[in-house]
């Protein structure tokens, strides 16, 4: 993670005060920022396509997603800050294969704790931070059960950032992990968050394993394989420690 403290204290500044700025200027610097993830999402998500977008903010990637999969696809959105959700739903009002979620995505129906940051309104935590600015209980539920009751429909693609609690997410779908041999997933790797939320890269890692699954460090658009070494080798990286990985079906 890079951070430029002086620039996020003014983005915080224009989200809480002028947040039609702030949007504008947030949008130009994802697409310049998020260049090679965004032509990755074009290659592997497809039309019609029906995807989870989990830590969706304010709906950046969600109205890119929408272009993608079209009018007979689908973007299932979960945020739950309810400052964030708000400013999402209007983000998003033109596009209507869009449903959004105002939950966070955990493995259970419960509510969960989170920790508002002070500086980003994109690193609210499931655990405490130093000088937080709030804590907000949030309605949570797991994927499996939004699936059962019908409230999803499907999936095949899954787009996730959470500040260290994916694991506690996935747990929560294992059942659609596990069915569904086409699904691809594209995942926040943060060792210093998954501690931080109390679990560990390698549980992450071999939670996977498990399932069939390997994990592909995405780099400036490149992808390559990481094997089980390189995950206990890197297990106690620092906080800035982090990049993006696509998770898919092993063969």
């Amino acid at each position: 993670m890079d951070f430029n403290y002086t620039k996020i204290k003014i983005g915080n500044w224009l989200y809480k005060n002028c947040f039609p700025l702030y949007n504008f200027t947030y949008t130009r610097f994802k697409n310049k920022n998020d260049f090679h993830e965004i032509e990755l999402l074009k290659k592997l998500i497809k039309p019609n396509d029906y995807v989870l977008d989990i830590g969706a903010n304010i709906g950046f990637y969600a109205k890119i997603i929408s272009d993608i999969v079209g009018e007979k696809g689908q973007v299932y959105c979960f945020e739950p800050d309810k400052t964030n959700y708000n400013y999402l739903v209007k983000n998003t009002s033109e596009n209507k294969n869009i449903k959004l979620f105002n939950l966070a995505v955990s493995d259970k129906s419960e509510i969960i704790k989170v920790y508002k940051s002070k500086l980003l309104n994109v690193d609210h935590r499931t655990y405490p931070v130093n000088n937080y600015d709030s804590v907000e209980e949030i309605n949570a539920n797991s994927i499996d059960e939004l699936l059962k009751n019908k409230s999803l429909e499907k999936i095949n693609f899954i787009k996730i950032d959470i500040q260290g609690f994916e694991l506690t997410a996935f747990k929560g779908m294992q059942n659609l992990l596990s069915s569904n041999n086409n699904i691809k997933i594209i995942a926040e790797y943060w060792p210093h968050g998954f501690k931080r939320a109390g679990t560990s890269a390698i549980e992450f890692y071999d939670f996977f394993g498990k399932l069939n699954y390997q994990f592909k460090l995405i780099d400036e658009g490149k992808i390559s394989l990481l094997d089980r070494n390189y995950i206990v080798e890197n297990n106690d990286k620092p906080f800035e420690f982090s990049f993006n990985v696509l998770i898919e079906k092993k063969g």
